[in-house]
C-alpha cells in the first residue's frame, strides 16, 4: 500500500510571551527575535495526560481494514522463528517496520502506536474496540453482525523516536521513522501466503476452531487458486490452478502485473474466509464487511504496476497520490512520483494554510483524506463511509495540545553524562545573530489572518527560487477527469463529510465546530500552481496567491527533532542542508533512529549484511533513499549553504534552543 502526510530548548527557559528576552541557566541571555504580536487566545498546549495520549496511539479513524482475530493468528511470509517456522506477523513491527510499541496499553486493544482497533458495524461513539473486547468476536449491531477490525491512525506516521548511545527519546507529533509501505506489503503477501498453502489455511482454520479444518483449507485454497487463474488468464479449471501458481511465483520474484488482475478473486476468497471463520453463513447480511473484504483485495494486489512510482518506505510515503487516485481518479491514476516525509504536527492549530504546499485551510478536508487514504471507504455513491469524523475530530483537539519538544526537556538527563547532548550557550548566541539575518524573514509568519486575526500565514515560495523538488507540488493539481483537482475534491471528499452530517444528524453549530470555522473561516482549496485569487467568494481574508507559488516556509522550533528534511525527506541532517547541493549526500540509509546532535540529524549508515558488519544502503531498497530519483532531488533552499563551517554549526546550535510561536511558548 502505498500511502503518506512538525524545538529544542536545552539550557533554555520560556518566558512569557510579552519577554523580550530568555535566559539559560548560567545567567547568560539571548534576546528573542522580534514577532508578529501574540493573539488574545489563552489556550497554550498542556500536553497529553496518561489517557490522553492513549487516545491519541490508538482512536480509530475508520481506517480499519483486517479482521482482528485474523491478524492475531496471521503466519509472516517473509520472517522466521528461530526454528525455521512462519513468525506471527503481529510479532516485532518495531523491528521489522520502524512501528512503534505502545507506551499506553492497558485500555486499548493494540500493542503499537498507530493501530486501532474498532467494531465495523458499530456507531463513532462505541467504534473502538477495547481490551475488555478481546474475547468477543462477533456482537450484532442494529440487526448487523460486526467484527473488530484493525488499522492504523494519525500516531502511527506523527509519533517519532531519537536514539543516542543506547537510549531511547520518544517525541510526540514528530515524524516517524515507519515503513508503512513495507508493513502492508507485508499484511498482503502473508494473507496471500496463507491463501495458497494448505497446510497454513488448516493452521488457520483451527485457530478458530472450525468444524473438519483440513477439509475446508482445501475448499478455500482451490476456490482461490480456481478465481485467480480464471480471472488472471481467463483460462478455468486445473490448468487456471497453474496458471494462478505462475502468477503467485512471478509476484513473488516482483512481478505484479498478472496479480494485479486478481483483484476481484482475491476479495471473495477472502469474504470466503470471513464467512467460514466467523461463522457467517453463504448467504447472511455481512453489512459493510463485504466493502471492506472489497477494498483488502484491492490492498493485496498494490498499485498498478504499469503506473510510474518512485520507492515509498522509511518516513515517508505519496499520501496525495494514493488518496488522489483511490477517492478522485478511478482508472486514470496519476504516478507515486511525490513521496514526502511525514511532518511534524505541533503548532498546526495557528498555522493558516495545511500541507507542505499550503492548499488548503481546511481541517476536515484534510482529515478525511488522510483517512481515506490510510483505508476508510466509501460504501455508497451517497457518500457513505467508514470514515469516523467523531474520533478524527477528537484526535485534532489532541494534536493542538502537543507541546513542542525542548531539548532541555528530552535530553535532560542524558544530556548530564553526553557533552554532545548540553548546548553551547555562546555558540548559540552567534547562532541567533546569524538565524535573524539569514533564516527569520521566510520562517517566521508575515502576518496574523483569519475570523479572529489568529492564524499565523507563513510565507509560500515560489518554486523557482526555492529550487527544491517540484514534483509534490505539480501532482497534487493534476486534473481529474478534465476537472481542476479542487472542484473534485471538494466534490468527493466533500461529499463524504456531508453524508456523515446528515446520516449522524449533526447540528449546524457541532459542524462549525468540526471544521472549527470561528478560527479558519469558510473551508477552501486551492491550485498552488495556478494560483487562487477568489477568496472574497469564501468570505476569508487570506488564501490569496499567483501563480509559481509551491512550498510554504514553517517555523522552525523543534526542527532539530524532525529529519531528514526538505518537504521530501532528501536530506539527512541540518548540516547537510547548509551545505552547496553537489555537496549532499546522495544516496543515504533512512532506517536508522540513531541521532547526531552535533550535525542534527539522523546517522545514514545504519545497515547490515548478514555477517551483522554495517554496510550502506543499495538502490531500491525500501530503507535506501536515493535523491536521483523523480521526486527525491535534493536540490534547492540554498539559503546558508554559504556560510562557513563555525557559522554553519552556530545556527545548528541555535536552532536546538529556537523558540516557538507565543502561543507554544509556555503553559499559561
Amino acid at each position: 500500500m502505498k500511502n503518506r502526510f512538525g524545538l529544542g530548548l536545552i539550557g533554555l527557559v520560556f518566558l512569557v510571551a510579552c519577554s523580550s528576552a530568555v535566559k539559560f541557566k548560567n545567567g547568560t541571555e539571548l534576546e528573542t527575535i522580534g514577532r508578529i504580536p501574540a493573539s488574545n487566545q489563552s489556550d497554550h498546549p498542556r500536553g497529553h495526560t496518561e489517557a490522553e495520549a492513549a487516545e491519541f496511539e490508538h482512536l480509530s479513524e475508520g481506517s480499519d481494514i483486517f479482521p482482528y482475530e485474523w491478524m492475531m493468528a496471521l503466519r509472516s511470509a517473509n520472517y522466521k522463528n528461530s526454528d525455521g517456522s512462519a513468525a506471527p506477523f503481529y510479532q516485532d513491527l518495531d523491528r521489522k517496520f520502524g512501528i512503534l510499541k505502545s507506551q499506553h496499553r492497558g485500555k486499548y486493544l493494540m500493542d503499537y502506536t498507530g493501530m486501532s482497533a474498532a467494531w465495523s458495524a458499530r456507531p463513532p461513539e462505541s467504534s473502538d474496540a477495547l481490551e475488555s473486547d478481546k474475547g468477543i468476536r462477533v456482537q450484532i449491531t442494529q440487526g448487523i453482525k460486526s467484527i473488530k477490525m484493525v488499522g492504523t491512525n494519525c500516531t502511527m506516521c506523527h509519533n517519532g523516536e531519537l536514539q543516542y548511545q543506547g537510549q531511547s527519546f520518544r517525541i510526540a507529533g514528530a515524524p516517524n521513522m515507519a515503513n508503512i509501505r513495507g508493513y502492508f506489503e507485508e499484511l498482503a503477501q502473508s494473507t496471500i501466503a496463507t491463501l495458497a498453502d494448505e497446510k497454513a489455511l488448516t493452521r488457520f482454520m483451527r485457530e478458530f476452531q472450525v468444524e473438519n479444518p483440513a477439509a475446508r483449507a482445501k475448499e478455500v485454497q482451490n476456490y482461490f487458486l480456481t478465481e485467480l487463474g480464471n480471472e488472471t488468464t481467463g483460462i478455468k479449471h486445473r490448468i487456471g490452478n497453474l496458471s494462478a501458481l505462475i502468477t503467485l511465483v512471478e509476484a513473488k520474484f516482483g512481478s505484479t502485473k498478472r496479480l494485479y488482475r486478481g483483484k476481484e478473486a482475491i476479495a471473495k476468497t477472502l469474504e470466503k474466509l470471513l464467512r467460514i471463520t466467523y461463522g457467517f453463513g453463504d448467504d447472511e447480511n455481512i453489512g459493510e464487511l463485504s466493502e471492506r473484504m472489497k477494498f483488502l483485495g484491492t490492498l493485496m494486489v498494490g498499485t498498478d504496476p504499469d503506473t510510474a512510482e518512485t520507492m515509498s518506505g522509511y518516513g515517508r510515503t505519496d499520501a496525495f497520490g494514493r488518496i488522489g487516485n483511490l477517492v478522485l481518479r478511478g482508472t486514470n491514476p496519476i504516478g507515486y512520483t511525490a513521496p514526502v516525509s511525514l511532518p511534524w504536527i505541533w503548532g498546526i492549530k495557528y498555522m493558516s494554510m495545511l500541507h507542505y504546499t499550503a492548499n488548503t485551510n481546511s481541517v476536515t478536508l484534510r482529515n478525511i483524506g488522510q483517512s481515506l487514504g490510510l483505508g476508510a471507504i466509501i460504501t455508497s455513491p451517497s457518500g457513505d463511509s467508514t470514515v469516523n469524523l467523531k474520533n478524527l475530530d477528537r484526535l485534532e483537539h489532541l494534536v493542538h495540545r502537543l507541546k513542542v519538544p525542548e531539548w532541555r526537556l528530552v535530553f535532560q538527563e542524558a544530556a548530564k553524562d553526553q557533552s554532545a547532548l548540553r548546548i553551547d550557550t555562546n555558540l548559540a548566541q552567534k547562532g541567533q545573530l546569524i538565524f535573524k539575518n539569514r533564516c527569520q524573514h521566510c520562517h517566521e509568519a508575515s502576518e496574523r489572518v483569519g475570523p479572529q486575526a489568529n492564524l499565523y500565514d507563513y510565507h509560500l515560495i515560489p518554486l523557482d527560487k526555492i529550487g527544491t523538488d517540484p514534483q509534490a507540488a505539480k501532482n497534487v493539481i493534476v486534473p481529474v477527469d478534465q476537472k481542476p483537482f479542487e472542484q473534485a475534491i471538494f466534490a468527493g471528499v466533500g461529499k463524504v463529510k456531508r453524508r456523515y452530517y446528515e446520516r449522524f444528524a449533526l447540528t449546524p453549530a457541532m459542524q462549525t465546530a468540526y471544521e472549527f470555522k470561528a478560527l479558519r473561516g469558510n473551508e477552501f482549496f486551492r491550485d498552488t500552481l495556478l494560483g487562487f485569487r477568489e477568496q472574497a467568494a469564501f468570505k476569508n481574508s487570506y488564501g490569496n496567491i499567483e501563480p509559481g507559488f509551491g512550498y510554504k516556509a514553517r517555523h522552525l522550533a523543534g526542527v532539530w527533532a524532525t529529519g531528514p528534511f526538505l518537504h521530501n525527506g532528501s536530506i539527512p541532517t541540518l548540516y547537510d542542508l547548509l551545505k552547496p547541493a553537489g555537496d549532499r549526500p546522495r544516496i543515504f540509509n533512512v532506517q536508522s533512529r540513531e541521532f547526531d546532535p552535533g550535525k542534527v540529524g539522523y546517522e545514514s549508515v545504519r545497515a547490515r549484511n548478514r555477517f551483522g558488519q554495517p554496510r550502506k544502503c543499495r538502490i531500491n531498497e525500501q530503507q535506501c533513499f536515493d535523491t536521483t530519483l523523480t521526486g527525491n532531488s535534493n536540490a534547492g533552499h540554498l539559503y546558508g549553504t554559504d556560510l562557513n563551517e563555525g557559522d554553519r554549526f552556530a545556527l545548528l546550535e541555535y536552532l536546538k534552543i529556537l523558540p516557538p510561536e507565543s502561543e507554544y511558548a509556555s503553559e499559561p
